[in-house]
């Protein structure tokens, strides 16, 4: 059973460099190849250098500018290995981060794996790094974990930056979509056409990454309102897997009229979280104790509804992507 290791990456050589060094100084049992999707060209997103342990495993393949989900797809059709396991370009491995998913892979029926990922500490960290760090804001925290041992869970709990499932199981189930310029969803929508295709979905949490990105408000901010855009476009390719995750046709009119009218009676209350939330980028990390930050990450229920739902409206009438309340006062 070999094992491919697929990574997106668009403009960010430094971090692609450091997830190949870390993948180098990795435990590689069975490892058939190391991809690496390199989206846009050269300008935008530099060809990275390869460290010699990967060296003859490691191929490169350049793509027009087509966004995450589409990189994947190419990569996805150009693959040899028996299991795929999907990295972010910023998810670093631990050193047996491969042998963890291969090991879960050992048994039948098919499986799709997702590992754990933790956050990267940060230099001269803010309130709102705390509050990233120590919430589900991004993510939902997994308690489980803390047993550190493989347990089931859904398509929920998957993510891409740390997922591994059977190629030909996948291949036979529909492959990955090619959703262009779209930021979310393609990771659960793939656990998701699998779990219903007869795969059990595990969390393995000793297969370990570190995710180094910090996110900023207003990256929190803009992720869920693109989120909300990509929600629109799944619902028309994947309108099972939308309904399921929502309950609901996202598309139709009376839901599109909902969110609009929404959208009017809450954007008073939405600009005000948002101002509140800008400003946690200022404030020192001791600023409130633990007990509070699940507070904080509450009172942002409210904003997080209205930019996806602002998202998903722009989307259905073909406007131009936009995030920020504050922003667009004028």
């Amino acid at each position: 059973m070999k094992l491919s290791v697929h990574i997106p990456t668009y403009a960010r050589p430094r971090a692609m460099e450091r997830c190949l060094d870390h993948l180098a100084r990795a435990d590689l049992p069975a490892l058939a190849e190391i991809l690496v999707g390199l989206d846009g060209p050269e300008s935008e997103t530099p060809t990275p250098r390869i460290p010699d342990a990967l060296a003859q495993c490691t191929r490169i393949l350049r793509t027009p500018r087509s966004g995450m989900s589409g990189v994947r797809h190419r990569l996805f059709e150009i693959s040899t290995g028996d299991i795929i396991l999907w990295l972010n370009d910023d998810a670093y491995a631990h050193p047996d981060l491969l042998q963890q998913h291969l090991d879960m892979h050992s048994v039948t029926p098919a499986r799709v794996v997702g590992g754990r990922a933790r956050w990267m500490p940060v230099d001269n960290p803010t309130l709102f790094d705390r509050l990233v760090h120590q919430t589900d804001l991004l993510f939902f925290r997994q308690p489980r974990d803390l047993e550190n041992a493989p347990y089931q869970t859904t398509c929920r709990n998957c993510y891409g930056l740390n997922l591994s499932f059977p190629r030909e199981f996948a291949a036979a189930s529909g492959g990955i979509p090619a959703v262009n310029e779209i930021y979310g969803y393609d990771d659960i929508e793939l656990v998701h056409r699998l779990s219903s295709a007869g795969a059990e979905v595990w969390r393995e949490p000793r297969a370990i990454v570190t995710h180094d990105h910090r996110f900023t408000p207003e990256d929190v901010h803009r992720r869920e309102y693109m989120l909300g855009r990509t929600a629109w476009h799944y619902a028309g390719c994947c309108p099972e897997f939308t309904r399921a995750l929502f309950g609901r046709d996202i598309c139709a009119d009376a839901e599109l009229d909902y969110a609009r009218a929404s959208m009017l009676r809450e954007r008073p209350d939405a600009e005000r979280i948002e101002r509140s939330f800008l400003g946690l980028a200022d404030q020192a990390p001791d600023a409130v104790p633990d007990a509070t930050l699940q507070m904080l990450c509450e009172h942002w229920i409210p904003l997080k509804r209205y930019l996806w739902r602002w998202g998903l409206t722009d989307a259905a009438e073909n406007s131009p992507p936009r995030w920020s309340l504050l922003g667009s006062e004028s």
